[in-house]
Formats: structure tokens, C-alpha cells, sequence
């Protein structure tokens, strides 16, 4: 008789590229005869794969730590493992505050990680090369059937001040074209009609292979594959040139330009290790707007960085306002030990950098609800996601200009159960984050 089937649940948090990774991870276990279940079932094992970037991250992965081990001690799963950014960034520290945990993994070596899981044989995690997916890799699914993620490059040589993805991702280094162009077929023959591009930085695409980002050669390979959608995520805006540009003027990219600013403020940028200005910026995101006219700008920014003054605050939002900047997402200075930033003077009280947080989202609001009344009685091209869990007969999706979970919802009065490309249809109404439409 055959032992029973190791079973394994996940909960991924924090961006999408911990997505790719989830589900890189749970095609070596599949390969590997582990049966992946929803985490609403039981499992043997519980695989949290953990967000460590700012304090608000740190703190939700540790929430679910917690959380596991209680399953655990109730008899609910068997192993606990964190794996991920947290843990290659506090490998010590979890080991010490949370011995009941099983098994803590970093970023890299996945396939000893499997194995670890897969044979019920917890093993150390140490200093070992730094990994990159490519096509030869099996990914289980954990996104809507017609939606998904491909991973263009690893790590990051930026070294903002804040950040501390350099120290847990590692350098950057950027797949080849040809293994990106295989796993996107792979996607396009399975029936994914939205194929979202993600990196730490998709403009340096490339660079570490040559003199030049390779991020428009892409962009024309995969145009040639007939998805419908084709978006690229986080675009450092210092370094979008005009052949970058021209690369979204291929069939099927879309006009969504994820351009993290984080401040527009040149005393504060040069604080950050950022390059650019409010006027470099703003010639930037006009011409876009020259070159595109269904042009969607999202940025993100961060309020009371060590040294933001209210005048220099000021001069963020008065940019955020008058260049209409449909998309901003913003979160307030979290000081991060290890970073640059933690030392410097200057320092905002938290209070106040959450206030300025708050002021800016509600330009957000504002410029949000402007771009939604620009396009009410405007035909747009909608994805089905799945049914309204609070609307009978009516369908959630997005609509091109809305790129998953940071850019809400549209819904539209129809079963659209068995559709999974995008149709037309007519925007009537908004409200918030929804808007609301109808087949035109």
C-alpha cells in the first residue's frame, strides 16, 4: 500500500512577484507527488510565503505565522514553514522567536526546499547562490485562469535609500529573451489572455546582458503572440527612453505606465538615491500623454521621508493634482534597519507622515474620480474575473486600465461565467473603486 499523499497549502503575501515564486514552488512539489490544496482544507504542511519590505508587511506575515502555528498546535496541519523575503531578511531572528516553526527558507534554492517539504525532512537554509526562474520550471496557477504573471528579472542594483530588496533579492539579472517568449506561449496555449510583466525594475530589462535594456525587443517578440492585454509593471521613470516608449506602440501592449516616482521633490530625491525632478517627470508623463491617448499613469509615492518639509510636501501634491495622475498608490516613511535611510536626520513624526499619507490619497480620490467620469459613455475592453459575490447575475472584472488588486473593480450586468477574453462594453456608471457597465 502506497503512504499517503503529502498535502500542502499556501498563503502568499505581499507583491506579485511572491506569486510567481509560490507558484514555482508548488510545480517543483507537484513534480514531486505533493497534492497542493486551498488553505481552507487541511494539509500536512502550511507555506507561508512571507512579505518582509516595510513594517506594515513585516507585521501581517508575522499575524499568519502566528496564526499557522495555532493550527498547528490544534492539530490542523502537521509543519509550519515561512519561507520568502522576511525570512531571508530575519533568518535568525525567526529562528529564535519562533521555534515551532518547521522549516524557514529565504528566496533562493527552491528545489531543496521542495525536497524538504516533500519528504517531510526540514534542512538548514544558508548562504547559497541567488536564483532565477525560467521556462523549464513547472508553475502551478494561483491567479484567475486568464490572467497571468511571468517574472522578467530578479533583484535590483538601484539602492534607493529605503529599500532593502537588495539585500534580500540579491543583484539584479534578467532572464533571456527566448526563455520569457517560451513561457509565454506556454501561457497563451493555456487560455491566459492577460499577461502582466513583472521585475523589480522592467526598464533595466537587459542591461545586465548589454549596453541597452532589451525591454522593447521583448515587448515586439511577445506582441507577435495574440494575447489580448500584455501589461508591464514598474517602470523606473529615470530610465524610460524614447525606444522604451515606442515599445508600447505594439499590438497588444497596453498604455499602462507603472511609473514609481516616490517623490518629485529634487532635495528629497537625491535623500532617496533617486534621479529626476517634478519638471523631468512632468515632460515625461506629457509626452506619454502626446504618444498615447488612452495613456493611464500609476505612480506610488512615500510621505515623510527624513527631511520632507511641509513646503516640500506640498510641492508632491501639487504635482499629484495638476498632472492628474489617475492611479496613486502611497505609503508612509517606514524606517527600515539595514537601509540608508534609517540613519538620517530629519526624521518626520510617524503621525505626521501618515497624515500626509492621507492628504494624498484623497487627491487620489479626486483625480481617480475625474478619470472615471472621463470615461463614463466610453467603450472599454473587459476582462471577466468571476461572479459578484454580493450581485446576482453580474460579473467582476477590470477593464485595461485597471491592473490586478491595486486599481478596483468593474462590474457589468451579465453571466459571463463561460467568457474568459475580453469583450466590449460601455461604462455607465462609477462609484469608488467600481465602476459599472453594460455590453455595448
Amino acid at each position: 500500500m502506497n503512504p499517503p499523499q503529502t498535502t500542502v497549502s499556501f498563503i502568499s503575501l505581499g507583491c506579485f512577484k511572491n506569486t510567481v515564486d509560490t507558484e514555482v514552488l508548488g510545480g517543483m512539489l507537484t513534480e514531486m507527488g505533493v497534492r497542493i490544496v486551498s488553505s481552507y482544507e487541511a494539509a500536512d504542511w502550511i507555506v507561508i510565503n512571507t512579505c518582509g519590505f516595510i513594517q506594515p508587511a513585516k507585521e501581517e506575515s508575522i499575524s499568519e505565522i502566528l496564526s499557522a502555528l495555532e493550527m498547528k498546535t490544534n492539530g490542523e496541519v502537521q509543519h509550519v514553514a515561512v519561507i520568502g523575503c522576511l525570512a531571508e531578511r530575519y533568518l535568525e531572528e525567526l529562528r529564535q522567536n519562533f521555534p515551532d516553526v518547521d522549516l524557514i527558507w529565504g528566496v533562493n534554492d527552491p528545489h531543496n526546499l521542495a525536497t524538504a517539504i516533500a519528504h517531510d525532512q526540514p534542512a538548514p537554509y544558508g548562504k547559497i547562490p541567488v536564483f532565477l526562474y525560467d521556462h523549464t520550471h513547472s508553475r502551478i496557477q494561483t491567479t484567475p485562469p486568464n490572467t497571468g504573471f511571468i517574472k522578467i528579472s530578479e533583484g535590483c542594483d538601484m539602492k534607493c535609500n529605503f529599500c532593502a530588496i537588495p539585500a534580500i533579492r540579491g543583484p539584479y539579472r534578467s532572464r533571456d529573451i527566448e526563455s520569457v517568449i517560451r513561457e509565454a506561449e506556454t501561457m497563451r496555449k493555456r487560455g491566459v489572455a492577460e499577461l502582466n510583466l513583472i521585475s523589480q525594475n522592467s526598464t533595466y530589462f537587459g542591461l545586465d546582458h548589454g549596453p541597452s535594456s532589451q525591454l522593447p525587443v521583448l515587448l515586439k517578440s511577445l506582441s507577435s503572440l495574440g494575447f489580448d492585454w500584455i501589461r508591464v509593471l514598474y517602470l523606473m521613470p529615470e530610465a524610460v527612453t524614447e525606444e522604451i516608449l515606442e515599445g508600447f506602440s505594439y499590438p497588444g501592449i497596453l498604455p499602462y505606465f507603472d511609473l514609481p516616482l516616490q517623490h518629485v521633490a529634487p532635495p528629497l530625491l537625491r535623500r532617496m538615491r533617486r534621479g529626476g525632478s517634478a519638471d523631468t517627470f512632468q515632460r515625461l508623463i506629457e509626452k506619454i500623454r502626446r504618444d498615447f491617448s488612452a495613456a493611464v499613469i500609476r505612480s506610488t509615492f512615500i510621505t515623510g521621508f527624513p527631511g520632507e518639509t511641509e513646503a516640500l510636501f506640498q510641492e508632491l501634491c501639487d504635482f499629484a493634482r495638476e498632472l492628474r495622475i489617475e492611479r496613486i498608490g502611497a505609503f508612509a516613511f517606514s524606517p527600515e534597519e539595514g537601509t540608508p535611510a534609517f540613519d538620517l536626520d530629519g526624521r518626520v513624526p510617524p503621525e505626521d507622515a501618515v497624515l500626509r499619507r492621507e492628504e494624498l490619497m484623497d487627491i487620489s480620490d479626486a483625480n481617480l474620480e475625474a478619470y472615471n467620469q472621463r470615461i463614463t459613455g466610453t467603450v472599454q475592453s473587459f476582462l471577466p474575473g468571476g461572479p459578484s459575490p454580493w450581485e446576482q447575475e453580474t460579473t467582476l472584472g477590470r477593464i485595461s486600465s485597471q491592473a490586478p488588486e491595486v486599481d478596483g473593480l468593474t462590474e457589468i450586468r451579465a453571466d459571463l461565467s463561460m467568457t474568459s477574453a475580453p469583450i466590449s462594453i460601455r461604462i455607465t456608471a462609477s462609484r469608488q473603486n467600481i465602476l459599472q457597465g453594460e455590453s455595448a
